[in-house]
């Protein structure tokens, strides 16, 4: 038998059979892979830093699944000049080098999850720019700032039809002794409607927008940029209207809510 046949052959056993039996032949088949991956976006990110002569960030933007060919110089130069950034001492950075499936647990997403979460340990990143699907996953794994805790209430309200929600309820369900018993077991409560979520999306990896009525207690975590002037310019995701959300840890504040403000114009 071909690899070719095997792989495929492994996809209709894995078909149906959720997360967990997809991560575990991922990592048995492609674990080599995947740390030679994230070897060399370490090296992108050196690179990088380079490029910019060691310069602070004066903002870092990740933009995942982007379509567009020209997105990072045209945001970068875009953001730098609405922003009147001093481009001698800081660099605005839009990464547009990343991608992500829900569907598929490949080398591309692993790593773009390992460059997340280093960036943010690292306190580097400020802005995810992203398709529905990717950031309605890290918003259900608490990426995203509370936006209640940057803008007023007035802030929030003028913009209420532009905001993006997850329900904390979710998010905890996500943490509980529960979930991790159902991806052991497979056993959940059917009357526990978060059990019933985090089914659905492991069967078909779609993350599901919940209204915000429907929610138990909603967090409002990100900006929906169906409007975008500066997204159209450069076609970066044509199809549909991103999300874009600000890092639970940025340290720059301030640069986070500008570049969101040049998004939404």
């Amino acid at each position: 038998m071909s690899v070719r046949d095997e792989i495929k052959e492994q996809q209709k056993k894995l078909k149906g059979q959720g997360f967990k039996a997809h991560w575990d032949y991922f990592w048995e088949y492609y674990k080599i892979h995947t740390i030679v991956a994230i070897v060399v976006l370490i090296f992108i990110a050196v690179t990088i830093r380079d490029i910019s002569n060691n310069k602070p960030y004066a903002m870092y933007a990740m933009f995942i699944n982007n379509r567009g060919m020209d997105t990072q110089s045209i945001l970068q130069d875009g953001f730098t000049e609405y922003a009147n950034i001093d481009t001698e001492n800081y660099a605005v950075i839009v990464d547009t080098s990343s991608n992500f499936m829900s569907s598929i647990v490949d080398t591309t997403s692993v790593a773009t999850s390992e460059k997340i979460m280093a960036m943010l340990a690292g306190h580097d990143l400020d802005v995810i720019v992203g398709d529905e699907n990717t950031m309605g996953r890290y918003a259900s794994q608490d990426t995203f700032t509370d936006l209640r805790t940057i803008y007023s209430e007035s802030e929030l309200e003028s913009m209420a039809d532009k905001i993006f929600y997850v329900d904390q309820g979710y998010i905890d369900y996500l943490n509980s002794e529960e979930y991790t018993e159902y991806i052991t077991s497979g056993k959940y409560d059917e009357n526990n409607k978060y059990a019933v979520m985090a089914k659905q999306y492991e069967e078909d990896f779609t993350y599901q927008r919940v209204a915000k009525e429907d929610m138990d207690d909603p967090v409002p975590v990100g900006f929906i940029l169906d409007n975008s002037a500066a997204l159209k310019s450069c076609e970066a995701y044509p199809d549909e209207a991103p999300i874009a959300g600000i890092a639970v840890n940025t340290q720059r504040v301030d640069a986070a809510k500008s570049f969101i403000e040049y998004l939404m114009q």
